[in-house]
């Protein structure tokens, strides 16, 4: 499993990892928290599935939600920085995205459409990907593709 490859990577390495999730609303932080390495490497996370707590709780300026829509990389790189002031840990991951219908979907960002960033040793790695099929589908294909680029930027 991708996960506990990753998590036992940043075990080896021992670092700790942070997220704050808006489409995939805590999924990351749930397989995570499955990894025999958990423990170790697992400081938290917060979901932000709803608008409100994006403006309310992290202070995302309403002004950037405005020009890029919630489900943008823009705000994802805001969401990331927002991970800092809460957590302490050597990795933060953020995720925005259209899971289904209902978002700010275009011709350009069809539903499935994800933004995620990881921060890195004062490096933000910014990454975007579509996924296919059902809701579940389409959560353990950006668990993966999330814990490839975790990997990827852990070993650079």
């Amino acid at each position: 499993m991708m996960t506990n490859k990753c998590a036992e990577l940043l075990a080896n390495k021992e670092l700790t990892i942070s997220f704050i999730e808006s489409a995939s609303a805590g999924y990351l932080s749930h397989r995570f928290s499955l990894s025999p390495y958990s423990g170790e490497v697992l400081v938290g996370g917060l979901v932000c599935y709803d608008v409100k707590v994006k403006e309310n709780v992290l202070n995302v300026p309403d002004q950037l939600i405005e020009d890029y829509t919630a489900e943008s990389l823009e705000v994802t790189q805001e969401l990331v920085r927002k991970a800092q002031s809460l957590f302490k840990s050597d990795l933060y991951v953020a995720c925005t995205g259209l899971l289904k219908r209902g978002g700010s979907e275009t011709k350009d960002k069809p539903v499935g459409t994800f933004f995620y960033c990881i921060s890195y040793k004062d490096q933000l790695y910014d990454f975007q990907c579509v996924c296919k099929g059902a809701p579940q589908k389409k959560l353990r294909s950006l668990n993966s593709k999330i814990c490839k680029s975790i990997i990827e930027v852990v070993r650079t």
